[in-house]
C-alpha cells in the first residue's frame, strides 16, 4: 500500500490518488476516527501491540505501508472544521507531533524523511538552499508584489523539474532546472517545490523560497510522482 499525507483540501493530493491502484490519501481527518494504535517498547510494532492507522476513513496496519509520500508540512488549525474552534491550535499541533512521531517509525518507507520543522522534508534556510543551488537570494525589491515580478513554482521530482504556478513570463530554462535538481539532491530529496523570481537586470532567477511541502497540482506532476514512487519500490524489490 502506498499512503499519501495530505490536507483534506488539497485538491492536487486527491487527484494523485484518485486512479492509483494500491494508493490511499491520509489526511488530519483521519487522525480523529477511531483505530490508531502506536507500538512502543520492545515489540517494534509486531504481535498484539502493532501499529495500526486509518487512511481514506478505513483500517490499515502499518507493516503494509510500502512507501509514504508527504505532501503536508503540518496540520492547519484552519482546516480542523469539526474541531471546536478553541481548541483547534492545540489539536493540530498534537496531530503535527504524532504524525512526526509515526514518520519516524516509518523509517525508509517514507519517500523523503520528516524533519522537526516539516512533515515533508527538510527546512534549511531559504539561504543555505539558495547556496545549494548556486542562485543568488530574493530580496525584498525581487519579491515586491506591487512591480509585478515574474515568479514561478517550479516542483521537482528527482532529475524532472515542473512549473506548477506563477507567471509565465518567468523562464524556466534547463540550466535552472539542473541547479534545482542539484539543490534537492544535496539534501537527497527527491520530491520538493520552491518559488523563484526574475529581478529586472539579472542573469540568474532569485529564489525566494522552498516550501515546507511539494505541490502536485498538474497532471504532468503527478504522473511523475506515480512514476518516482514505482522506481523506487522496483529498486527496493531488485535490492
Amino acid at each position: 500500500m502506498i499512503l499519501v499525507l495530505a490536507s483534506q483540501q488539497d485538491p492536487g493530493a486527491a487527484a494523485l490518488v484518485a486512479g492509483w491502484a494500491g494508493a490511499r490519501l491520509l489526511t488530519p481527518a483521519d487522525l480523529s476516527l477511531p483505530g490508531w494504535a502506536l507500538a512502543a517498547g520492545p515489540s517494534s510494532g509486531t504481535g498484539a501491540v502493532a501499529a495500526r492507522g486509518v487512511a481514506d476513513g478505513a483500517p490499515f496496519a502499518t507493516d503494509q505501508v510500502q512507501l509514504l509520500v508527504s505532501l503536508l508540512g503540518g496540520v492547519d488549525a484552519a482546516q480542523l472544521g469539526w474541531i471546536t474552534e478553541e481548541h483547534r491550535e492545540y489539536v493540530a499541533s498534537e496531530m503535527t507531533a504524532f504524525l512526526g512521531h509515526w514518520l519516524t517509525t516509518l523509517g525508509s518507507r517514507c519517500l523523503v524523511a520528516p524533519s522537526y520543522a516539516s512533515l515533508a522534508g527538510p527546512c534549511p534556510p531559504t539561504a543555505t538552499w539558495a547556496a545549494a543551488a548556486g542562485l543568488p537570494l530574493a530580496t525584498d525589491r525581487d519579491v515586491d508584489r506591487d512591480v509585478g515580478t515574474p515568479r514561478a513554482l517550479m516542483t521537482v521530482v528527482a532529475d524532472r523539474v515542473f512549473r506548477v504556478g506563477g507567471s509565465d513570463s518567468c523562464e524556466i530554462d534547463d540550466a535552472l532546472a539542473r541547479r534545482l535538481c542539484a539543490m534537492a539532491a544535496s539534501y537527497d530529496v527527491p520530491l520538493l517545490s520552491a518559488v523563484v523570481v526574475r529581478g529586472a537586470g539579472t542573469s540568474l532567477p532569485r529564489l525566494q523560497a522552498v516550501l515546507p511541502a511539494p505541490v502536485v497540482r498538474t497532471a504532468e506532476v503527478r504522473s511523475a510522482v506515480r512514476g518516482l514512487v514505482e522506481d523506487v519500490l522496483l529498486e527496493e524489490v531488485a535490492s
